[in-house]
């Protein structure tokens, strides 16, 4: 299917949804026969409602939580630790804002390194769990 892209359209049904991640331009979502979702892959990925920015750091991160927390279109921030990092997502109300300084902001945080900065995106499994919940 692959070699077809972008020569043909190929309607298929499936529940291996890594398939359907890997080789899909775009992605129809059925709940016992309802449409639920309907989509280009890549829009589907990012998230729908507020879009988050997921920051992994070496170490602790409390400081860059703290100015992140602070930041007016900053909606939400959650943490995760272990294996010596923390990872923040950060949900976000202006993207155009978080891009250009939310990178900035975390790195004010101090005594920690920034290893991974970049839009959060999700796999085409949790978007079908969260959409048909079960």
């Amino acid at each position: 299917m692959e070699k077809l892209r972008g020569k043909t359209t190929i309607f298929y049904s499936t529940h291996i949804l890594d398939d359907v991640q890997r080789v899909s331009d775009s992605v129809a979502i059925l709940d016992r026969g309802r449409l639920v979702a309907q989509a280009p892959i890549a829009e589907l990925l990012s998230g729908k409602g507020t879009a988050a920015f997921r920051i992994v750091f070496r170490g602790d991160a409390t400081g860059a939580r703290n100015i992140i927390a602070q930041i007016p279109w900053v909606s939400s921030v959650e943490t995760t630790s272990g294996n010596d990092t923390t990872i923040l997502i950060a949900g976000v109300t202006d993207v155009r804002a978080a891009e250009e300084s939310l990178l900035a902001a975390a790195l004010k945080g101090g005594n920690t390194a920034v290893i991974e900065f970049g839009r959060r995106t999700y796999e085409l499994e949790d978007v079908f769990m969260s959409l048909v919940g079960e």
